[in-house]
């Protein structure tokens, strides 16, 4: 085996290390939640795979060894950017299936679209896959499916994090789930131990000799139909037959020198960005000392007008988004003018809809020497999604329906309330949080980013591009520095939690703010430095893995 690959392996045996050192490379850089699926992308790359080969080899690994947020049976969004072309964007988000309607939910229980069956959306991220590798893949189909099979089938260490959600979410299985992720008689893994999935190693065969097809036609999607069923759902044959990717055009924000491109709706992360950026532009935080009071108001204050707008998005393709209202000059100069250094000051909402969704999200991001780069934000949902998991092949599914308005006015699993424009509607995308993100200077991507966990998703890649890009960190400090989170409703500045002083929360407070400490979004980023280093890191908040040559 060769040295370069050598101190990544022996990290599979200490996955749960925390601490993340950037790691430096001159060919491809690659970073992402597991060590396991970051070695099979750089076997990849070591065999002439592109940027895209290698984040479909790491996004079907993470199928295997992260089922709670990166199963087959989820969604997501990707930020490509290939050598001499321009950037674009890939929706393969869950939709609605069709037997679904704006009251679907009035009638049922209260975790109607959150457990069971009736919370399953059509699944996106095989079909994700497959057209990324159809348009821009070298390595073929079925090698690329190769390496992610034997670890379905040879098996691999499970981490703390496996083990802990595992657990958490015993209770919330259906019976298959409990089968395919807990040993003889409900004995639960310990860390370390080794799973081996020779079901979903079948699902891979099928999907590696009939691609697209493998997943959206035939045996598979007869089990995924007969298993949602069973829970409760109404989806069809002809839901999964119908399941279509969308290409879009990014969203696109000059700032500080540098082209950012960002995910449009159903994303509601290119919006909030694109606001925040132009609030930065204005109000300067990197005038006040860095971490200081005064910087960390601004951010907060900055953040809780970039979200304000949030709630008034949806589907384009069901709703016209307000873009012109939200991003004009007037708008944004309003909101600038709105926030002051000495205290907090609270507006009126837009809407009566707040944003959420799960934190249970994760991202990687892969970036090579010519400049190309995949930014990719995948999902259940939440952790396990539904909790549902299919009979025969061992997938488990998301419970996507929760990020629409189920119930207009009525909180989510999270406590939060969705906007009109994002009402249940056949077909339809709800909106998201997922936020890829690729950063350009001189037609190379220069920064590939993006973040797990929900709405703090955005407030997290913000921090870290303007600390990379205005306060000149390197991408681990970056990363690694304090953050803060609002979103405007409701009105709290969640601030991380055991990173800031004592005097910090009291100044903080003394401006007006009511401030929690909380969680924030893990980040795994890719960057390449001035004299052309490439660099990859993750953040010490959770498990991870940086990886290249």
């Amino acid at each position: 085996m060769k040295l370069k690959t050598t101190a990544l392996l022996i990290s599979l045996f200490f996955s749960l290390m925390s601490w993340a050192v950037p790691f430096k490379g001159h060919k491809i850089v690659m970073a992402g939640p597991s060590p396991y699926a970051t070695a099979i992308g750089q076997e990849i790359a070591e065999k002439g795979g592109n940027v895209v080969d290698v984040a479909v080899a790491v996004g079907i690994a993470l199928a295997i060894t992260s089922p709670y947020y990166a199963s087959l049976g989820g969604g997501g969004f990707a930020m490509v950017k290939m050598p001499g072309q321009k950037p674009v964007a890939l929706d393969f988000r869950e939709v609605a299936p069709s037997s679904t309607h704006p009251k679907f939910y009035i009638d049922k229980s209260e975790n109607a679209s959150r457990e069971g069956g009736t919370a399953i959306a059509i699944p996106g991220i095989p079909a994700g896959y497959y057209e990324l590798h159809k348009k821009y893949g070298r390595v073929s189909w079925s090698e690329l499916l190769s390496a992610p099979l034997r670890l379905a089938e040879n098996g691999f260490r499970v981490s703390g994090d496996w083990v802990s959600f595992t657990q958490q979410n015993k209770d919330r299985f259906n019976s298959s789930g409990k089968k395919f992720f807990f040993k003889a008689k409900g004995r639960e893994y310990l860390p370390g131990e080794i799973l081996k999935q020779p079901q979903l190693a079948k699902a891979i065969k099928l999907l590696q000799k009939k691609k697209r097809d493998g997943f959206y036609k035939g045996e598979i999607a007869k089990d995924l139909v007969n298993s949602i069923n069973k829970e409760g759902g109404t989806v069809s044959l002809k839901d999964f037959e119908n399941y279509q990717v969308r290409w879009l055009k990014p969203l696109s924000a000059d700032f500080r020198g540098y082209k950012v491109y960002m995910m449009p709706p159903p994303s509601s992360g290119g919006i909030v960005m694109q606001t925040a950026f132009h609030l930065m532009d204005q109000l300067k935080p990197e005038e006040q000392k860095h971490l200081s009071v005064n910087e960390t108001h601004l951010l907060g204050e900055i953040l809780s007008r970039a979200y304000r707008g949030r709630a008034l998005l949806g589907d384009p393709d069901f709703y016209k988004n307000p873009l012109e209202r939200i991003l004009s000059k007037n708008y944004l100069s309003e909101m600038a003018h709105s926030v002051e250094i000495d205290k907090t000051r609270e507006l009126e909402p837009l809407s009566e809809g707040i944003p959420n969704e799960s934190n249970e999200t994760t991202h990687f991001s892969v970036l090579d020497k010519n400049g190309a780069s995949v930014a990719m934000t995948i999902t259940l949902n939440g952790r396990y999604g539904s909790g549902v998991v299919s009979r025969k092949y061992g997938i488990a599914l998301n419970n996507e329906m929760d990020d629409f308005t189920t119930i207009p006015g009525k909180p989510n699993m999270f406590g939060l309330i969705q906007g009109n424009g994002n009402i249940v509607e056949p077909g339809k995308r709800p909106l998201s949080s997922m936020s890829p993100t690729l950063v350009e200077k001189g037609g190379k991507v220069v920064l590939s980013i993006g973040a797990p966990g929900g709405p703090r998703i955005i407030s997290s890649v913000i921090q870290v591009i303007y600390r990379v890009l205005v306060r000149d960190m390197n991408i681990d400090e970056a990363i690694q520095a304090p953050r803060v989170h609002h979103q405007f409703l409701p009105r709290k500045l969640y601030v991380d939690s055991n990173r800031w002083s004592p005097e910090s929360l009291k100044g903080l407070r003394a401006k007006g703010h009511q401030v929690e400490e909380s969680w924030m979004g893990r980040v795994y980023a890719a960057h390449r430095t001035e004299d052309q280093l490439l660099e990859a890191a993750y953040d010490a908040r959770g498990e991870g893995a940086a990886s290249g040559y």
